[in-house]
């Protein structure tokens, strides 16, 4: 299962935050935005337990992070 991860950061975190969402093997991408959310993260994991686990032990102590909003990918087309 896949899901996206959009991210309000703190101020001048943002590579920090970046940088340990990249040590988290299941997630595959990292992308900086503009607008309402800062970041944007995909990951891909093999239950909502594994993604609890991995919110829980590893994005929810990323210090910077002050709210996130996790949505799953039901279906994607790619070009």
């Amino acid at each position: 299962m896949r899901a996206i991860i959009l991210c309000k950061l703190g101020i001048s975190v943002i590579s920090k935050v970046i940088d340990e969402l990249k040590e988290i093997p299941q997630i595959t991408k990292v992308m900086s935005l503009t607008g309402d959310f800062d970041v944007l993260a995909e990951i891909e994991v093999e239950s909502s337990e594994e993604l609890f686990d991995i919110f829980a032990n590893k994005i929810d102590l990323i210090d910077g992070i002050i709210s996130s909003n996790t949505h799953l990918i039901m279906k994607a087309w790619e070009k």
